[in-house]
């Protein structure tokens, strides 16, 4: 899993611990990454979709990862908004600042 791999590269968590947590339940990811990669987006910012409803275009779902340091007390989540298009996606927030120089930059303008 993608977010694990990372969590052990930053030195979040042990390599050989993460191989023996419960894969269904990975209690030493969700200390830090305790929720889902993102969610339909509709009226409401929550809207519940049909998890088993195929992909139309017009549709729109967020993509929000996030790490969550407690003992730090930083947490950091960035957002894609993603239209899905008949030809192509389009990304809604690909305008905004994502990589911490871009962030800084805007900050200090």
């Amino acid at each position: 899993d993608l977010m694990e791999i990372e969590l052990i590269k930053l030195g979040l968590i042990d390599a050989e611990e993460a191989k023996k947590q419960d894969s269904r339940d990975r209690p030493l990811v969700k200390k830090y990454y305790m929720h889902g990669i993102g969610h339909h987006l509709g009226l409401d910012v929550h809207d519940v979709g049909n998890a088993y409803e195929p992909v139309k275009e017009g549709m729109v779902f967020t993509v929000e990862p996030g790490i969550y340091i407690r003992e730090e007390n930083l947490g950091v989540r960035l957002e894609d908004d993603i239209l899905i298009g008949k030809d192509k996606n389009i990304n809604m927030f690909s305008k905004f600042p994502i990589e911490v120089e871009e962030i800084e930059d805007a900050m200090n303008s």
